[in-house]
C-alpha cells in the first residue's frame, strides 16, 4: 500500500478546500487548568457529518475517474466514514452504498440515510461489513476504504497542515484517537514534515488495541475487538499505511478503559459544553486519566467526532 507523500497532502488540501470546514483551533482554559498543561482543541467534531472523516472522503471522491463515478462508491463503516462518504458523494452527484454492522449506532445510521446513501446491513461487527464491502468493490462498485486508502489518508493529513499553521511554536504533542489509523497516520505525515519535534501520540481503547498490538508484533495483526462505547475505535486490524507511518513517526500509544472513555464524554458535556462521542473525546480522556507522558506542553487534542449515541448521554451524565 502506497504511503501518501507530503505533496499528496498539499494537493488534497487544494482539492477539498472549498468542500470542508477549516475547523477551529482553540485554547481550552478549563481543561488546561484541570491538567496543568496548556491544551488546545482541534474541533473536527464540527465537520459536516460530525467527524474528521469528511476530509478523506472528499479527497477520495474528488480523485475518481469519470468511469469510476458512473459506477458509484461503496464502503464499510461503523458510521462516521459512511456518513462522510455519503455526503461527499452527494456533493458530486454519484451513488454511495454503505455497508453497516448490526451494532452501528442509530444516530450514525440516521445521518447516512439523510445523506441519501443506500444502506446494507451485514454482520454483527465492522469487520463483517468490511468483507462485504470488499466483495462489492470487486464487482460493480468502487471501494473507498475508511483508513487504508492513500487518498483518504492524504485527506485526513490536511488536519496536520492546519495544526501546523495555527499551533504555537512550542507545541510539544498532538493527541489523536486511533481506530484503523487513517487519522493518526495522516496527521503524522502532514505535521511532522515541518515540525519533526512534535510528538504524535495515539489513543486507543483496551477493547481494540490494534496499533498497540501491531507495534508489538512488528506487523499488522488481526485482533478480536471487545464490546466498547467507542465504536469508531474498534477495527479488527490497523492499516498497512498506519503501521508503516507509526513505526517511523509514532512512539507512544495510550490505552483507555471504558470508564475513562466515558469520563471524557462527561467532561466535554459538563465542563466544555461540547457534544463529543467516546472516540472523539479519547485525547481528552487520556489527559484526564493522567496517562499522557510529556514534558510540559502545550498539547493539541484532536476532537474527532460528535456523533454521540443517545444512550451515552445518560451514562455520561449519570442519569
Amino acid at each position: 500500500m502506497m504511503v501518501p507523500t507530503h505533496q499528496d497532502i498539499l494537493d488534497a488540501a487544494r482539492r477539498i478546500k472549498d468542500k470542508i470546514l477549516r475547523t477551529p483551533f482553540i485554547f481550552s482554559d478549563p481543561l488546561s487548568r484541570q491538567v496543568n498543561i496548556r491544551v488546545y482543541l482541534k474541533l473536527e467534531s464540527l465537520q459536516p457529518g460530525g467527524s474528521f472523516k469528511f476530509r478523506g472522503a472528499n479527497n477520495a471522491v474528488t480523485m475518481l475517474t469519470p468511469k469510476e463515478r458512473e459506477k458509484g462508491v461503496v464502503a464499510a463503516s461503523s458510521g462516521n466514514h459512511g456518513t462522510a462518504l455519503a455526503l461527499a458523494a452527494s456533493l458530486v452527484g454519484i451513488k454511495a452504498t454503505i455497508v453497516l454492522p448490526d451494532n452501528a449506532p442509530q444516530v450514525k445510521v440516521e445521518r447516512i440515510k439523510k445523506a441519501g446513501a443506500t444502506i446494507l446491513r451485514h454482520g454483527s461487527h465492522y469487520g463483517d461489513s468490511e468483507e462485504k464491502a470488499a466483495e462489492l468493490g470487486k464487482e460493480e462498485l468502487v471501494l473507498i476504504h475508511p483508513f487504508d486508502d492513500p487518498r483518504v489518508v492524504a485527506g485526513q493529513g490536511t488536519i496536520g497542515l492546519e495544526i501546523d499553521e495555527d499551533a504555537p511554536s512550542d507545541l510539544e504533542a498532538v493527541l489523536v484517537p486511533v481506530g484503523g489509523g487513517g487519522l493518526i497516520s495522516g496527521i503524522a505525515l502532514g505535521l511532522k514534515y515541518t515540525r519533526p519535534q512534535v510528538e504524535v501520540i495515539g489513543v486507543e481503547s483496551y477493547a481494540a488495541p490494534t496499533l498497540t498490538e501491531a507495534l508489538k508484533a512488528k506487523k499488522p495483526v488481526p485482533i478480536i475487538p471487545q464490546p466498547t462505547c467507542a465504536d469508531s475505535l474498534s477495527p479488527r486490524f490497523t492499516g498497512d499505511i498506519s503501521f508503516e507511518v507509526a513505526t517511523e513517526r509514532i512512539r507512544q500509544v495510550i490505552l483507555l478503559t471504558e470508564e475513562e472513555l466515558i469520563e471524557g464524554v462527561r467532561y466535554c458535556l459538563e465542563e466544555l459544553h461540547l457534544v463529543v462521542e467516546p472516540a472523539g473525546a479519547a485525547g481528552i480522556s487520556a489527559l484526564l486519566a493522567g496517562k499522557v507522558k510529556i514534558k510540559s506542553g502545550p498539547v493539541c487534542v484532536v476532537v474527532s467526532g460528535s456523533n454521540l449515541d443517545k444512550k451515552y448521554f445518560k451514562e455520561a451524565l449519570g442519569l
